[in-house]
């Protein structure tokens, strides 16, 4: 899923699950069975830096993707945030010509010291733009259902 704004951007995929050998137990839901790795690319104010890191289960990335559905057809979703604290998305406002998408980095998934960058990114896009990701992010998940 890609998603850019003026000198910003915001790249996320899945690389695979945590412990690709690892089977469900049981009926319950197995939190080690459904961690997923995700990669991500940034750019913020000229600084890049990327990460890959286990912050989302499997049915967070759902979760992400329906938030990313009901943003592109208009809605306000409240802010969405994980179980690893290491994203977050929130809907920073809208107009009619579409929104602002505030994506925010903490933990692994921060920029390091080095580069003082800040801990989030402001993207201006188009609702069009905000669907184009979700269907992007949707096939990334077509690969990793819950297990």
């Amino acid at each position: 899923m890609r998603m850019h704004s003026g000198g910003s951007s915001v790249e996320l995929s899945i690389e695979g699950y945590e412990f690709p050998e690892r089977l469900p137990s049981g009926g319950l839901f197995d939190h080690d069975a459904n961690w997923l790795l995700v990669r991500g690319a940034l750019q913020v104010s000229g600084v890049h830096w990327s990460f890959v890191d286990p912050c989302l289960l499997t049915v967070e990335a759902q979760s992400l993707l329906n938030w990313l559905h009901e943003v592109a057809g208009g809605g306000s979703p409240e802010a969405l945030c994980f179980l690893e604290p290491n994203l977050a998305f929130d809907l920073d406002g809208s107009t009619a010509e579409g929104v602002a998408l505030r994506v925010s980095f903490s933990h692994e998934s921060a920029a390091p010291r080095a580069l003082e960058a800040p801990r989030h990114i402001i993207l201006n896009a188009a609702l069009s733009d905000v669907a184009r990701a979700a269907d992007e992010w949707a096939s990334e998940l077509v690969a990793y259902p819950v297990r």
